[in-house]
């Protein structure tokens, strides 16, 4: 992909500049941010005009089969984020730092974010909560990678917040919220994903902040939304949030073309002559003159 896009006023060798992402939010345009596993779906995203591409620790549930994102190792997130370089030319990749990766020390979180940049080829990572991890993004910022922020429902921390439940919901919690938003931005984080929060709250936090916000189950008015790849696609196993909008049913469509295809094998229908090589037939004739075969 050569041409710049018409909706971008900068651009650097094909890849979407960080910048331009805060020059979206000034004109008012919304960014598009979904997230993949593998260089299909990444190139699949590209293709279709997505903006950024967030290798997600919620692998752990939708592609691992995991009951949270916590068991999600750095190593698992640095495969994936490799995969879907190869397939994202594009949009900015942006890997997840996992449970365990950056709670340590500054030092632990410079480390792994180096890696996830040098190995694996993201162009950011994503830090989850405020609290300590404002010190962490400061310091993976102050190494010169770009650090994502992300509040609201953690799913990191999910035990401590109680469950899978929207945050920011009395005014206490709301007024938290926006501090720890606030404090990330100071930090030097490009944006902040807010994550099952009141859409007042969201509100609230976008105006607040100068760094564009990206939105999952937070309302209409943040200057993004991202969606999980499996939930939006209609493959991931279980109910889907409330917040998740089914875009297309692709597990009734798998499960379907894969009966046909059972059937087809089991009948003998499945393959035909058009899926079969041959041999030339002097070839063939010599082949079996040879008497190699056992009846």
């Amino acid at each position: 992909m050569t041409d710049k896009p018409p909706r971008y006023a900068s651009w650097t060798a094909g890849k979407l500049p960080l910048p331009e992402l805060q020059e979206i939010k000034r004109r008012g345009e919304k960014i598009v941010m979904v997230t993949a596993y593998d260089a299909p779906s990444a190139r699949l995203a590209d293709a279709a005009g997505v903006d950024l591409i967030l290798v997600g620790d919620s692998s752990g549930m939708v592609v691992h089969g995991r009951e949270s994102t916590v068991p999600v190792t750095l190593d698992e997130i640095l495969f994936m984020t490799q995969w879907v370089t190869r397939g994202a030319k594009r949009p900015l990749v942006i890997a997840d730092m996992p449970f365990g990766s950056y709670e340590t020390s500054d030092e632990q979180a410079i480390g792994n974010a180096v890696r996830l940049v040098k190995e694996g080829g993201a162009n950011a990572v994503k830090l989850e909560r405020g609290g300590t991890s404002v010190a962490r993004a400061k310091a993976i910022v102050d190494a010169g990678i770009p650090v994502m922020g992300h509040v609201g429902l953690t799913p990191q921390t999910a035990t401590v917040l109680g469950g899978f439940k929207a945050q920011g919901r009395t005014a206490d919690r709301a007024k938290q919220l926006i501090d720890d938003a606030l404090a990330l931005q100071a930090a030097g984080c490009f944006a902040i994903v807010l994550e099952a929060v009141p859409a007042p709250v969201a509100r609230a936090v976008t105006k607040a902040l100068a760094v564009p916000t990206i939105g999952i189950g937070a309302g209409p008015d943040t200057d993004g939304q991202v969606l999980v790849w499996h939930d939006m696609l209609g493959y991931s196993e279980g109910h889907a949030p409330r917040f998740v909008k089914r875009y297309a049913e692709l597990g009734e469509a798998i499960v379907a073309a894969l009966g046909r295809y059972a059937e087809d094998v089991r009948s003998s229908a499945f393959p035909e002559e058009q899926h079969t090589y041959k041999m030339q037939e002097d070839e063939q004739k010599a082949f079996e003159a040879r008497g190699t075969l056992r009846e």
